[in-house]
C-alpha cells in the first residue's frame, strides 16, 4: 500500500513537472515569436506600402549565417531599405496603376509575392552582373546593390528599376503569355548565354551605365540591350524594362544605328556584308518592338508607347526632387 502511495505521488509529481516545463516551453516560444513579430517603424511602413494595398511582402532581414563565404550575397544595410522600396513604388507600382494606364486594380493577380532585398551584387559564374536571380519563380522579386543604392543617382537609379521592370516584365509574361515560338524566331540564331565570353568581355570593358542602358553594340545585332542577346524571355522583358526606363528618342536612336551599316570604303564586297546585316537588325529589332507593343495593347489595354512616354516624366520628376 505504501509502495502505491509513493508510486502515485511520483506520477503525480512528474506530472506536475512536466506541465511546468511545457508551459514554460510555451511561453519560450511565444516571447521568441513576440521578438519575431515585434515590427519596427520600418516594418509598419512596408506594411502600410506594400502589404496590406497590394499583397507584396518584402524579406530584408535574414540569417547572415546563410551566407556563403566570398559572395555578394548578405543581408542589405536597414538604413537603405525605404529608400529603394520608395523608388521602386514611385516608378514602377504607381505608374502601372496610375488610371490611364492599368488603374488602382492593376496590380492584383499580377503582382509578385515577396521581394527580396540584398546588399550586395548579383553577379553569375563569370562575374557577370545580372538583373535578375535566375531558377527562381517570376512570383519574387530579388533585387541587390541596396548598401550601394542613392536616390539622388542616375546610375543607380537606372540599374534599379531596369532590373524592376525586367523582373515585374516576366512575371506579366508568365501570367498572360505571349507568342514565345513566333518571337524566338525572329532572332533565335544570335542568342547566347555568358558562357561564351562575348557579353563577359564587354561587361568588363563598358561602363556600368552603358552596360545596363541601351547599347549602340545590342542594336547592331538586332536587340535593345547586352541583356537581350541571354534568351527569347530575357529580349521580350529586356524590351518592356528599356522602354520603361528610357526616353522615346532613345529606342528611335537605336532603330537608327540597328539600320546604320558599317563601313569599309576598300572593300565593296564586305561593305555590301555590312548593309545586309545592317537591314536585317533593324528588321529584327522592328519586329520584335512591334510584337510587345502588340503584347501590351492586346494583353494588358495599355499603349506601350504612350506609357514610355509617362515613365520618362516620372523618372526625370524623380531625379529632380
Amino acid at each position: 500500500m505504501i509502495k502505491k502511495i509513493i508510486y502515485v505521488s511520483l506520477i503525480i509529481t512528474l506530472t506536475a513537472a512536466c506541465s511546468k516545463e511545457e508551459a514554460l516551453s510555451e511561453q519560450s516560444v511565444v516571447e521568441k515569436n513576440a521578438v519575431k513579430r515585434h515590427h519596427t517603424e520600418l516594418d509598419n511602413w512596408i506594411s502600410e506600402t506594400f502589404v496590406l494595398p497590394y499583397g507584396i511582402e518584402v524579406e530584408y532581414r535574414w540569417d547572415r549565417n546563410s551566407v556563403q563565404p566570398g559572395t555578394y550575397v548578405y543581408p542589405p544595410a536597414a538604413e537603405n531599405v525605404q529608400s529603394v522600396l520608395s523608388t521602386i513604388k514611385k516608378l514602377w507600382i504607381d505608374l502601372y496603376t496610375e488610371e490611364e494606364w492599368g488603374g488602382h486594380d492593376f496590380m492584383s493577380g499580377r503582382n509578385p509575392v515577396k521581394i527580396y532585398l540584398y546588399g550586395g551584387k548579383n553577379v553569375d559564374a563569370n562575374g557577370v552582373e545580372l538583373l535578375y536571380t535566375p531558377h527562381t519563380t517570376a512570383a519574387e522579386m530579388h533585387l541587390y546593390n541596396i548598401n550601394d543604392f542613392d536616390a539622388a543617382n542616375e546610375e543607380k537609379v537606372l540599374v534599379l528599376m531596369r532590373s524592376v521592370q525586367h523582373q515585374f516584365a516576366k512575371r506579366l509574361l508568365e501570367i498572360q503569355p505571349y507568342d514565345r515560338d513566333k518571337f524566338l524566331s525572329i532572332s533565335q540564331r544570335r542568342y547566347s548565354n555568358s558562357d561564351t565570353g562575348e557579353i563577359e568581355t564587354l561587361f568588363r570593358t563598358m561602363r556600368r551605365k552603358e552596360f545596363y542602358g541601351i547599347s549602340s553594340v545590342a542594336n547592331q545585332n538586332g536587340f535593345l540591350t547586352l541583356h537581350s542577346f541571354l534568351s527569347a524571355e530575357d529580349d521580350f522583358a529586356e524590351i518592356i524594362s528599356a522602354m520603361l526606363t528610357h526616353p522615346p528618342k532613345a529606342v528611335t536612336q537605336a532603330l537608327k544605328i540597328a539600320g546604320t551599316p558599317k563601313e569599309d570604303p576598300y572593300d565593296a564586297e564586305m561593305q555590301q556584308q555590312y548593309n545586309e546585316e545592317a537591314r536585317t537588325a533593324h528588321r529584327e529589332l522592328n519586329e520584335k518592338l512591334r510584337m510587345v507593343r502588340t503584347y501590351f495593347q492586346e494583353k494588358l489595354h495599355i499603349d506601350l508607347d504612350r506609357m514610355q512616354h509617362a515613365s520618362s516624366k516620372r523618372i526625370k520628376k524623380f531625379l529632380e526632387k
